[in-house]
């Protein structure tokens, strides 16, 4: 035989031994999970129909059966969560088990249950492992980030980029981030005289991606005026190639090979694209170290960078360490990805709200009025130049908040641990151990026992005091999370939304146009509460269509504003 026979039959030797191990662990850990399963409905914990087989994925079919096309996954678990009774609202909390597409989860649909696990010391400080899978396409390196990070790791990095969320840092940002506001103003008032429909979202994601361009990166991208630059692309590829299919088997290990190459190769290229960033403001760092300048504000890549060298063993001249290039590389992809997705999904349903809502939108400008007056044209230099005026816009949290409220762009997950056990208001109690707690909010922030009239949009709720029937229930409302892992960036992701309302919500009047692009449109909106705009996933769970709409000027400001 053969010197290339012999190679190929020892290579299809090694493949196959890797199939069957890589096959082996599968089922090894199907049998693990579904025998967890199998004991919790033995011991009476509630839980759909288990499988041996299929867990409880011909549970999730059906759900997805009852709902409208390209349904965010947070419906099926709401809607399983709904059917199986219990109060008004459903279940409180109940097992699911759709491994392989995650690992068991306990998804808990009450307040009062998920402030026990953000409470708990242990559990509300520690990420599942499945989570790195997710987050692998999106942040490379495994999928290993700030997000999916544990212990003294998560600390590291999490120390590592803290200061930048300083305010006064945070604060110094907001020139850049007003600047970035005016050419998006500029282009709705291109949109105006032109009349014509279009879909807003994709408008608010080149902003944010502008604006998350100079606070990640210290990079004028440029996507607003000159088109998608190429780390945008790049990016918005990646993304584009994890949430193109939305089929079961597509979402069971990525099997299709085409797809998996595709997006290893972008991968790779993001990585060049962000290392080609690293290594401008590694000599841009060391000019100003020797100039002994200081810039206005520190981007999230300036602090780590200057955390990096402001240690004892390093010189400004050191090159940059390979391990912590290939982490920095992969905080920095996931800085991306969080700061412009959601916060652009935020923006979007704040004006689709107050477009169905001119009520609300009557008190936000009278607010705005009232802080900022009636010359719109002062507002921007305004914000630049005293940042901490957003403050005084109660009126304005409130519309974020409520937006935020029924649209709300992720759910919150925890590993489960031994010691915890929680339990809900009748006494029914919820072992952890094994499963990862996932707290739905969309099922939290719509529990009419938690929020009366729940489908309303009522900004009044985070404006009154704790007497009236509106005020929140502790720990109801939960976007951004609570305990050691709440969401680092909201102070920022506040500041920024607040300015883009009082920028833009007095000179435009939005009309969203759902009837016109979904005309003839026979589909069942029933167990999405009826809403039109109801959330799909794209990295964050964004409105349907990409919010279609036509844009005009209000009247309600003198034109030459």
């Amino acid at each position: 035989m053969d010197s290339p026979a012999l190679f190929f039959n020892a290579c299809g030797g090694v493949l196959l031994i890797l199939v069957v191990f890589r096959f082996l662990g599968f089922v090894s850990q199907l049998w693990t999970y579904r025998s967890l399963m199998r004991k919790l409905e033995k011991m009476g914990m509630p839980m759909p129909a288990h499988s041996t087989l299929l867990g409880h994925l011909l549970a999730a079919k059906t759900a997805s059966e009852e709902l409208p096309p390209a349904a965010h996954s947070t419906y099926i678990l709401d809607r399983i969560g709904r059917k199986m009774g219990g109060s008004v609202n459903g279940l409180p909390a109940y097992y699911f088990d759709s491994f392989p597409v995650s690992t068991p989860l306990l998804v808990v649909r009450d307040p009062y249950i998920a402030n026990q696990v953000t409470n708990h010391p242990k559990v509300s400080a520690r990420k599942p492992n499945s989570l790195k899978g997710w987050f692998a396409p999106i942040s490379g390196k495994g999928g290993v980030n700030l997000f999916t990070q544990n212990g003294q790791e998560w600390k590291h990095d999490h120390n590592l980029f803290l200061p930048f969320f300083n305010n006064s840092n945070l604060d110094a940002t907001m020139p850049d981030v007003v600047e970035q506001m005016l050419i998006f103003r500029n282009i709705l008032r291109k949109k105006t005289k032109a009349g014509e429909m279009f879909r807003l979202e994709p408008l608010v994601q080149s902003l944010m991606n502008d604006i998350i361009g100079r606070v990640v990166f210290n990079a004028d991208l440029g996507n607003q005026t000159s088109g998608s630059h190429p780390l945008s692309a790049t990016m918005l590829h990646q993304l584009g190639l994890k949430f193109a299919a939305n089929n079961v088997l597509d979402n069971i290990g990525q099997l299709n090979p085409f797809r998996v190459f595709s997006m290893w190769n972008n991968s790779r290229i993001l990585n060049q694209h962000i290392r080609g960033q690293i290594e401008k403001r590694v000599d841009a760092f060391r000019d100003a170290k020797a100039k002994h300048e200081q810039s206005a504000f520190n981007s999230v890549l300036d602090q780590a960078l200057e955390s990096y060298y402001s240690e004892s063993s390093r010189k400004q001249s050191d090159p940059v360490d390979q391990d912590f290039l290939d982490i920095l590389c992969a905080q920095l992809r996931m800085f991306f990805f969080a700061g412009y997705d959601s916060t652009a999904a935020t923006m979007s349903a704040c004006f689709y709200m107050l477009s169905k809502h001119p009520e609300a939108l009557a008190k936000l400008r009278a607010e705005h009025d009232k802080v900022f007056g009636r010359n719109i044209a002062a507002c921007p230099g305004m914000i630049v130049e005293n940042p901490s005026i957003l403050n005084s816009l109660p009126y304005t949290l409130g519309v974020i908040k409520e937006a935020l409220r029924l649209f709300p762009p992720a759910n919150a997950i925890r590993f489960g641990s031994k010691d915890l056990v929680l339990k809900g208001r009748d006494g029914t109690e919820y072992p952890t151990e094994g499963v990862s707690v996932q707290t739905c909010h969309f099922s939290v922030h719509r529990n009419p026992e938690y929020w009366p009239r729940p489908l309303e949009f009522l900004p009044e709720r985070f404006v009154v005091g704790p007497d009236h029937e509106l005020y929140p229930h502790k720990g109801a409302w939960r976007i951004f999370e609570y305990g050691i892992r709440n969401c680092t960036g909201q102070a920022f992701v506040m500041k920024e939304v607040k300015a883009f309302l009082a920028i833009l919500s007095r000179e435009f009047d939005f009309k969203e146009c759902y009837d016109e692009v979904y005309a003839g449109e026979k589909i069942d909106l029933t167990n999405v509460d009826n809403e039109v705009a109801y959330l799909v996933e794209h990295g964050a769970a964004h409105p349907r269509g990409e919010l279609p709409c036509r844009v005009s000027l209000s009247g309600y400001v003198p034109g030459d504003a």
